[in-house]
């Protein structure tokens, strides 16, 4: 069965959830990377029995990426799966990487290593095609660049692209973004419960955000200066 029919059981890119100790009683969600045997390495760091983590049903679609001789799979929420990590036949979750505006990945073919943005990747294989030629970029609907699913793009002219306006609303990160829904202290916060051993799904969850926003927030990558 391959991946893609297969989405009802646990894989590379799953949300599961699992109870983080034998002491607390609630439920934390995170995203596993890789499945090695019986234990499963979730994106939170933590590696646990498969028999202790449960998959979350969602409404994330996953498609193989197109013009990698099927290495891949991307998600209608931005996630991106080898299907065989470093040639191993292992499936592992990509780490996002990139400093520039959107998340990237580092995709490998004919021993080409390819950097995608993200967002490009998700609006190739899950957006409609533009509707007219010259909307060939894209905007973020909720003005948060790091929120790269499907449901949160659109396409956009090079006009919007060089809009004050819109490139005020659209592209600011951070403080400077007066439609951002953190602050330094909430960021600090962030970091501080990851740290404790949160997951960044639910932190995500918490805190009204993407799930790749926190990573790179934790990472250090974005709110550099907090």
């Amino acid at each position: 069965m391959s991946y893609m029919s297969n989405s009802a059981v646990l894989a590379a890119g799953r949300t599961v959830t699992y109870f983080p100790s034998p002491i607390l009683s609630f439920l934390a969600t995170a995203a596993i990377v890789e499945i090695r045997n019986t234990i499963a390495e979730l994106d939170n760091g933590l590696l646990l029995p498969l028999s202790a983590v449960e998959l979350v049903h969602t409404n994330e679609e996953w498609l193989p990426v197109q013009g990698f001789l099927d290495r891949y799979v991307v998600s209608s929420h931005g996630r991106v799966v080898s299907l065989s990590y470093r040639q191993t036949g292992r499936q592992r979750l990509l780490r996002i990487c990139g400093s520039g505006r959107y998340p990237s990945v580092n995709l490998h073919a004919n021993g080409t290593l390819v950097q995608t943005g993200l967002n490009q990747l998700v609006a190739q294989h899950f957006l409609p095609a533009p509707a007219e030629g010259r909307l060939r970029h894209l905007l973020p609907k909720d003005g948060n660049h790091l929120n790269v699913r499907a449901d949160n793009l659109q396409w956009a002219d090079r006009g919007e692209m060089d809009d004050l306006v819109v490139l005020q609303r659209f592209h600011a990160c951070g403080v400077r973004n007066a439609h951002s829904k953190l602050t330094p202290e909430l960021v600090r916060e962030i970091r501080h419960l990851a740290s404790q051993g949160h997951s960044n799904q639910q932190l995500a969850t918490q805190y009204g955000v993407s799930r790749p926003a926190i990573s790179l927030l934790v990472r250090g990558i974005t709110w550099r200066t907090v």
